[in-house]
């Protein structure tokens, strides 16, 4: 039976991918959207993050949700396969065209094998005329 992971660190980027030569890159880092009005569409938002103390077979999973704990969106599955429970092992997921239905509070609900170990917090501010000082 596999142990639960421990999440160590994450971003929200526009984009994240990973290089031929292993190496993730993490390009417009982020933690709030802010747009004139809702719904917006985000075209691409992509989650890096890092585990700790994992070991075993695991099928990862990670809901968008809000602040009501509604559902808006389901991300892919991906399968992790980690052997050194002492390893830090790093992932990343990208989206397309992300719904924000409304100003409020989001969070990525992130699952090892079906149970949550984090959340990753995303706002979403509707702005009006100037920029806010965020």
């Amino acid at each position: 039976m596999p142990v639960t992971p421990k999440l160590k660190s994450y971003l929200i980027a526009d984009m994240v991918f990973r290089q031929d030569n292993g190496k993730w890159c993490v390009i417009g880092v982020f933690d709030k959207i802010l747009a004139p009005k809702y719904p917006v569409i985000h075209g691409t938002l992509g989650l890096f993050m890092q585990v700790t103390d994992a070991e075993g077979d695991y099928n990862v999973g990670i809901e968008f949700r809000d602040s009501e704990d509604r559902c808006h969106s389901i991300l892919p599955s991906l399968k992790l396969q980690v052997r050194n429970r002492l390893a830090t092992v790093e992932f990343g997921m990208q989206t397309r065209q992300l719904i924000i239905p409304a100003p409020g509070n989001y969070r990525f609900c992130l699952s090892f094998n079906g149970e949550v170990i984090d959340d990753i917090p995303l706002s979403a501010i509707e702005i009006t005329g100037e920029q806010p000082n965020v």
